[in-house]
């Protein structure tokens, strides 16, 4: 079987409020709120591994927000193998209007990564490359990491002869693409 490495190093705790009426100023009472590991690269895990593929997911957490991530992982039986960097993985907060039908989303910048944390991602990944057929790198990057990243990461794959994925945006897209990825 094909093994899938996804590569999130902007993971995130998913947070997702449904609320009645939401209204700016006031004080809400939370009807319902569902908190799960997320981050682009993270979600691709998801639903790859619902589809039955072996799927391994990499990157960046930090603190108990990142334990908490990697453990609910692990329970969906998704296998991880991530950088642990200084500070809290971030929280993604999405506020759901049952009455209204609408979604408000504050998104949190991330933690913030060393040289250090970078190197050890990068050697990571070249042995994590070597053990995988499909490589899908996608969403954000914390703050301490370039727009040029997502372009080595290509660059290394598209080397171990491996077809590669980007889902990003901005600078990121921009760099990724004049690495020519598999598919943007």
């Amino acid at each position: 079987m094909e093994m899938i490495l996804t590569v999130t190093l902007n993971a995130a705790i998913d947070k997702r409020y449904v609320v009645e009426n939401f209204k700016i100023g006031e004080v809400m009472r939370v009807k319902e709120c569902n908190c799960t590991a997320g981050g682009k690269g993270i979600n691709v895990s998801k639903v790859a591994a619902i589809a039955g593929e072996k799927v391994l997911a990499t990157g960046f957490v930090g603190g108990h927000a990142g334990a908490y991530l990697e453990e609910t992982l692990e329970k969906a039986g998704i296998a991880s193998d991530f950088i642990h960097a200084e500070g809290e993985t971030r929280s993604c907060i999405n506020i759901f209007d049952s009455v209204n039908r609408t979604q408000t989303e504050f998104l949190e910048p991330g933690i913030t990564v060393t040289k250090k944390d970078i190197d050890a991602f990068l050697l990571k990944y070249q042995e994590l490359v070597r053990q995988s057929d499909v490589i899908s790198i996608s969403g954000s990057v914390p703050r301490g990491v370039d727009e040029t990243l997502y372009q080595k990461l290509i660059a290394i794959a598209k080397e171990a002869g491996k077809k590669v994925l980007l889902d990003t945006s901005g600078k990121l897209l921009e760099a990724g693409i004049a690495a020519k990825p598999s598919f943007v």
